[in-house]
């Protein structure tokens, strides 16, 4: 797969530490919704960012700023620090945590920016008109960090099928749910879908997959990619 130039043309804050970015390819994209983007950096190496959206020769990213001090190695700080029209060279899309192309219904859930290829799986569901029902689980420690909830009340105002749920795990002034997100897998919550899509925290993914599996849904049912 050849190196590709990207040039930052947008970019927006959308929390403490999250940005949106959005870049300008050389080419238009071959895509399959829940793919990524590997940007090559110098002295870093390779640093993988799951796709939000792509339109054309446009591709947006959302990633979150880590610091070096809190588990970062130095990727997002370059890249979310770059300004409008500053490039960087990457590969793909690729990746293999992407839409099954069939009308089985389907719960997601993600916490952080675990949340993008979800979100873009669901885009890619609803553009093809997938026959089925689609529910988001998005999880955040605080309320302070959730973004594209006007998205999201957006896509469950237009599509009928989808329908979305936000879990806060420290914030016990909340407006929504206090808890994590594994709190919602209850027997009655999963007993219509037939497909999981999970990404996110690693410990989160384990504890959603062991929850799962312990009510009978098959492995060949869940689909992970820990961030």
């Amino acid at each position: 797969m050849a190196l590709e130039t990207y040039t930052l043309s947008q970019k927006k804050k959308l929390t403490n530490d999250v940005y949106e970015l959005i870049f300008t390819s050389e080419k238009d994209f071959n895509f399959v919704s829940g793919q990524f983007i590997t940007f090559i950096l110098s002295s870093i190496g390779g640093r993988a960012y799951s796709i939000l959206n792509i339109h054309g020769k446009e591709i947006t990213l959302i990633i979150k700023r880590r610091d070096t001090n809190n588990g970062g190695r130095g990727g997002s700080i370059y890249i979310c620090d770059k300004t409008i029209g500053e490039t960087l060279m990457g590969v793909g899309p690729a990746g293999r945590f992407v839409l099954q192309q069939n009308n089985k219904n389907k719960l997601f859930l993600g916490t952080g920016t675990g949340f993008v290829p979800l979100y873009n799986q669901i885009i890619g569901a609803l553009e093809l008109q997938q026959k089925c029902t689609l529910r988001l689980i998005f999880g955040v420690r605080n309320t302070e960090d959730l973004f594209y909830i006007n998205q999201l009340k957006q896509l469950e105002k237009l599509h009928k099928n989808f329908h979305f749920d936000v879990y806060v795990s420290r914030d016990h002034l909340t407006k929504y749910n206090h808890g994590y997100i594994t709190e919602f897998l209850t027997l009655d919550n999963i007993e219509e879908y037939e497909e999981f899509y999970i990404c996110g925290a690693p410990g989160m993914i384990d504890a959603s997959v062991a929850i799962l599996k312990d009510k009978n849904i098959e492995e060949e049912n869940i689909f992970t990619e820990k961030y």
